[in-house]
């Protein structure tokens, strides 16, 4: 989305989302897989049906939201607004996700109560 956004000619947008689209396939796969080795097999059909209810509820509620943007400020803008979100997203969750293992690191948390103090 980002280089539509951006105003990026077709020759530069249409490749950027083939890229997206070979990314995206195994997606669901590598998902599916990491529920099951992340989480033990009582608690595995409450995850998956959370994480189904959250899909489904993910693109009606998408459309709802981005209409209405896209008749305010336009289509260009309201690419360029969801590709800025998804990658701030995805900023937050890694910065998550690394402060996760340091914390659960050996010695992590010494490292945590150093740079807490400064």
């Amino acid at each position: 989305m980002l280089p539509l956004g951006l105003g990026a000619p077709v020759g530069l947008s249409l490749p950027a989302f083939a890229l997206a689209g070979l990314i995206w396939a195994p997606y669901m796969s590598t998902s599916m897989a990491l529920f099951q080795r992340s989480t033990s097999a009582a608690q595995l059909p409450a995850v998956l049906a959370t994480n189904g209810a959250i899909l489904v509820l993910a693109v009606p509620l998408g459309t709802m939201l981005g209409g209405p943007l896209v008749g305010a400020i336009g289509a260009r803008p309201t690419l360029l607004f969801c590709a800025a979100a998804i990658v701030a997203l995805g900023l937050i969750a890694g910065g998550f996700a690394i402060s996760g293992r340091i914390a659960r690191s050996p010695g992590g948390s010494a490292v945590a109560e150093v740079s807490a103090r400064r």
